[in-house]
């Protein structure tokens, strides 16, 4: 009997489909439904007809992880495990399953820090000032440059995992040097916001200052000129950011911060009006 061998048409499907395993999301089995039709190519490569029905519903158990930069390596494995399971049987349905499950949760840690901890914010850090300078191409350049990162991470973790298997991957994440990575990454990210702020967010309390006059001569007292930037120039942003920031860790509904920015806004022209008004 000849040996059932993956193309490498197979293993391309199988990656791309694997990105639309959140548009058949459930809250019974999240991903499940996804995987299963991105199994599809695999499954049909490697079995019989008469199998496919009792091999897909293999996938229709619970699973969730990162589906676009560093969740794909699970998806990998498995082709690898299917492909031999196929051929000499020494791989059972419990062992992929359980494979799959032990990935799922650190492949989704990792792959959440970096996409919306590292490639997002650093991305749309420089892409946001060329907008904001009036560049057109911000916008385009953030969509496609994270389009071309998302799928290159992707597709190389995939083949690492059907190339190299399961011990790869746990060899990986055991030595910590992907969490080193990852935290040299993220200061840079942290850099990136926070220039961001510095250039983005204003606010000040130089509506609030008044004039006092007398025999000798008047003397002008402004709150921000003459205190606030005097004591640190920029200190209101910043104490802006993190009341905000304690407000998100609080879980505070960004409906209700976007309010209290807005009666914020309110207290202060009215204080610079009632100073005006003497």
């Amino acid at each position: 009997m000849a040996e059932k061998q993956l193309r490498k048409s197979d293993l391309v499907k199988n990656w791309l489909l694997g990105y639309s395993s959140e548009t058949c999301y459930n809250y019974e089995r999240l991903q499940a439904l996804g995987n299963a039709n991105a199994f599809i190519p695999i499954i049909k490569r490697l079995y019989e007809p008469d199998q496919y029905a009792e091999e897909i519903s293999k996938y229709m158990n619970f699973f969730n992880t990162e589906p676009s930069y560093m969740g794909t390596v699970i998806h990998g494995i498995t082709a690898a495990m299917e492909e031999k399971r196929a051929n000499d049987g020494d791989i059972t349905i419990d062992e992929i399953l359980s494979v799959r499950s032990a990935l799922m949760g650190p492949l989704a840690g990792i792959g959440d820090v970096v996409s919306q901890s590292i490639v997002y914010p650093i991305l749309a850090g420089v892409c946001i000032q060329l907008a904001l300078a009036g560049n057109y191409a911000g916008p385009i350049l953030f969509e496609v440059i994270y389009k071309i990162i998302m799928l290159t991470l992707g597709y190389n973790m995939y083949m690492m995992g059907y190339k190299q298997g399961k011990s790869a991957i746990i060899t990986f994440l055991k030595t910590g040097v992907l969490n080193r990575m990852l935290d040299l990454v993220s200061i840079v990210g942290l850099m990136v916001v926070g220039s961001m702020a510095v250039n983005n967010i204003t606010y000040n309390l130089s509506l609030i200052g008044w004039e006092v006059q007398n025999e000798i001569g008047s003397v002008a007292f402004n709150l921000q000129e003459t205190v606030l930037d005097a004591l640190l120039p920029g200190i209101l942003p910043l104490a802006l950011v993190l009341g905000v920031r304690e407000l998100l860790k609080k879980r505070t509904k960004p409906t209700t911060i976007i309010l209290l920015m807005f009666v914020l806004a309110f207290i202060t022209v009215g204080l610079g009006a009632l100073c005006g008004a003497y």
